[in-house]
This record gives C-alpha cells, sequence and structure tokens, in this order.
C-alpha cells in the first residue's frame, strides 16, 4: 500500500546518547615468580579483546530517527511557500502523511490561489519531551503505527508572508514564538521512513 492510500489514517532537541562499553582487563599481582621471556612474548602478542558499543533501544533508535523528520517537514514547508508556484505539492510526501500532508498540500494551494509568497523561514528552538509507542498494528480499527510524539518549540520572528508588490499580511497579533506538538509515524516499520503525521499548535502555551 501506497503510503498516499494512508492519507486517511489517525494517526524539537531529544538526542539518545550512545554509550560506548568499555572492556577493561584485570591485572593479576602477587609474589608469583617472574614469567619467562617466552612466556611474556606469548602473553603480549595476545590479541587485545576491542570494546563493543552500546546498542540502542528500539525506543531510542526511533527518537534518533524520527528527530531529523521534523526539522525536515519545516524546512520543506518553508521552501514550498516560498516560491508556490515553482514547487510541486507530491514533494510534500517524503516529510509528511496523514493529516500533516493534507494540511501543507491546502496551504500550498491557498497561498498559490491569493498569490502570496513566504519571505524567510522557521527556526526550531527545541525538541523535545519525546513519547515513544511502537506498538505496530496495522490491520486494527483504528491502525495502530509506531509514532514519536516531540514537544518543538518554534519561531517565526523572520518570517513573513507577503503580496506580490511585497506589503506583509501578517498582523502584530501573530506572536513569534509557539510551542507545538509533532507526531512522527513509520507506516513500514522498522524498515520506512519516519513523517511528520500531525501537527498540533498550542495557541496557549509559549517557550
Amino acid at each position: 500500500m501506497s503510503r498516499t492510500s494512508r492519507i486517511g489514517a489517525r494517526t524539537v532537541s531529544a538526542v539518545a546518547v550512545v554509550a560506548l562499553g568499555l572492556s577493561l582487563g584485570a591485572c593479576s599481582g602477587g609474589t608469583e615468580p617472574a614469567a619467562e621471556p617466552s612466556a611474556l612474548e606469548s602473553v603480549s602478542a595476545s590479541p587485545t579483546a576491542s570494546p563493543s558499543p552500546s546498542e540502542l533501544s528500539p525506543e531510542d533508535e526511533a527518537i534518533r530517527l524520527a528527530e531529523p523528520a521534523v526539522q525536515k517537514y519545516f524546512e520543506v514547508a518553508d521552501a514550498s511557500l516560498q516560491d508556490p508556484t515553482d514547487f510541486d505539492p507530491k514533494d510534500y510526501e517524503d516529510v509528511a502523511i496523514s493529516s500533516a500532508l493534507l494540511e501543507l498540500q491546502n496551504l500550498h494551494y491557498s497561498t498559490e490561489a491569493q498569490e502570496l509568497h513566504q519571505v524567510g523561514g522557521t527556526e526550531l528552538d527545541s525538541i523535545e519531551h519525546p513519547k515513544v509507542d511502537l506498538t505496530f498494528k496495522p490491520k486494527v480499527t483504528p491502525p495502530r503505527i509506531p509514532n514519536v510524539e516531540f514537544t518543538v518549540c518554534y519561531d517565526v520572528s523572520g518570517l513573513d508572508t507577503v503580496k506580490n508588490n511585497g506589503e506583509s499580511i501578517i498582523t502584530s497579533a501573530r506572536k513569534d514564538r509557539g510551542v507545538a506538538r509533532i507526531g512522527v509515524t513509520n507506516y513500514e516499520y522498522p524498515d520506512g521512513p519516519w513523517l511528520v503525521a500531525f501537527v498540533e499548535y498550542k495557541k496557549k502555551r509559549t517557550c
């Protein structure tokens, strides 16, 4: 099933740190007689066990892969509105799915129809507090799809939406900073792409 056929399904910095596990060799001491040269040579020739890195848990691995998808979502959204007449809305499918995809498409068509375009872009101050659910039951109703939710602090102080003559349509009521809850899903877990599925702006919260 293609990702576009799943649009109707319901469905900013957290960093997973990889700690290296170090194997420490124990040294024995005491009054034992010194080893013969041949024995010493034998010991020194033995290969030293190389440390093996700790593996990420499935949850931490999901966070590691889902977080860049949030940044990419805003980058594509900004680029599409900066030059809406030269952007193919199908490219949104590389970063979004479900309601997030529909919202991007609608915003693009509306911006283009009104002959508006965006100047500047969105800055993400933080991508934090991830919540992970890796339940994968696509055939139940509603489907359960692996997802990671982030709390994102964004800054649009450098973003403006203008008419062709350069006149801004942004009012003074707009807040330059805000908070959004963003869900990233993977419909082909574990090998499929992580795509933004919803963006919920918290109008009463600031960061």
